[in-house]
């Protein structure tokens, strides 16, 4: 039994490449040690003693001689004999706590949400980093401990493995209910992208502090959609756009006509009768649907060319001027104010918009108790019911009788 006298790991050999190299979790391979051990942690390193599913006393970086005075939990556990040459027996792990900043995620299945501006089903994948450290070595250390074995050296990709299925989990639940809540259509997740990766941090770091890890980073590089989703929402697009652009008559009517040139280009398939057959009741088919869609257009058309008379209600052509019927004028001629310059009607005396007279020779037959302006043929005064007596220059003045 070979007593260890220096303790200390200067990371993986020669041998080892990629993602080994970049070690986590380092099995120190000798377990006998006696007071006056040399133990030398680097930078970046946290030295801990284990003995019988215990973690005990923990070193950080710099050069430790060891004694009953730095090994407390250590001693309670075993019986460090006196005397600098009486070996004791435990376990010393040396734990990685730099930062790896590049590691990898990704949903290997897609998942499906409902686009919520188009209510149609797509169907997303998403990948991307995030990088983590070792917060708390000890809790770190019993909660992986047994996924060691008999390695004495794991990478971060036992990180990768434990916690793919938590991450894929969170991740795919935190951007569904990104995309629901904030109402985000397929073209506007990409705008929001920093958003989702903050709110799949918060989530994700809760969980990982749980095992004495810390989430540095997490990035979402992309949230792809299928070509084909893209395409069905493209064509919605375009489709919005036209009817919104000609009207909802005239799409109807290119629709119907779409419909029918698909019909006609359509010579028939599996023979010549087939063919024959399929041709008449196409154009059976067409012939109908012309009928109804000119139809339509017709009595919209007839709708549009009448012109009801407001006095008498008998129905003129469109650009009528009189009623054939009464005589009465259909359209009424406009006036215009000479203050504000609005079109009144030609019957009106005053102005709708100002309320002043519309013609300027005539002027207001003004109360002279109330100071209310009157309408020049006006005999009493539409506020105070004084009777008015026209003057010379314009106003009114009280009747002896009222006085």
């Amino acid at each position: 039994m070979a007593v260890i006298n220096r303790i200390k790991y200067d990371g993986p050999p020669q041998g080892y490449f990629g993602e080994e190299k970049k070690w986590l979790v380092y099995k120190f391979p000798g377990e006998n040690f006696v007071l006056g051990t040399q133990l030398i942690v680097n930078a970046s390193q946290e030295a801990i003693f284990y003995y019988i599913g215990q973690v005990l006393d923990s070193f950080g970086a710099g050069r430790h001689t060891l004694s009953k005075g730095n090994l407390p939990l250590l001693q309670a556990y075993v019986n460090i004999p006196f005397g600098f040459k009486t070996p004791f027996t435990s376990e010393v792990y040396f734990m990685n706590k730099a930062s790896k900043l590049d590691m990898k995620w990704g949903t290997s299945t897609p998942f499906h949400i409902q686009d919520p501006k188009f209510g149609i089903l797509i169907a997303l994948r998403s990948f991307g980093q995030f990088g983590v450290k070792i917060s708390d070595s000890k809790k770190f250390l019993i909660e992986i401990i047994g996924a060691l074995g008999d390695h004495d050296l794991v990478d971060h990709r036992i990180v990768s493995i434990f916690f793919k299925g938590l991450l894929t989990t969170k991740i795919k639940d935190t951007i569904a209910n990104s995309v629901i809540k904030n109402k985000l259509s397929i073209f506007d997740i990409t705008a929001s992208i920093d958003m989702i990766s903050e709110e799949c941090k918060s989530r994700v770091e809760k969980e990982f502090d749980r095992f004495g890890i810390e989430v540095v980073n997490f990035f979402i590089e992309s949230i792809n959609v299928p070509n084909e989703d893209v395409k069905r929402l493209r064509d919605i697009l375009e489709r919005k756009a036209e009817f919104t652009q000609i009207g909802d008559e005239r799409y109807l009517v290119m629709r119907q006509l779409d419909v029918l040139e698909k019909l006609a280009a359509n010579p028939g398939e599996g023979g010549t009768g087939m063919g024959l057959g399929a041709g008449l009741g196409a154009g059976a088919v067409t012939g109908k649907t012309m009928g109804e869609m000119f139809s339509g257009i017709r009595s919209e058309s007839a709708k549009k060319s009448k012109s009801n008379c407001p006095n008498c209600g008998y129905e003129n052509i469109f650009d009528a001027t009189f009623c054939n019927k009464c005589g009465k004028r259909l359209i009424e001629d406009k006036k215009l104010c000479p203050n504000c310059s609005k079109e009144n009607l030609s019957s009106a005396v005053f102005c709708s918009f100002c309320g002043k007279p519309l013609e300027e020779n005539k002027k207001a037959n003004i109360c002279p108790k109330c100071k209310y302006e009157n309408a020049t043929e006006a005999i009493f005064c539409g506020k105070c019911g004084e009777k008015l007596i026209k003057t010379t220059n314009g106003r009114s003045k009280i009747s002896k009788k009222n006085k």
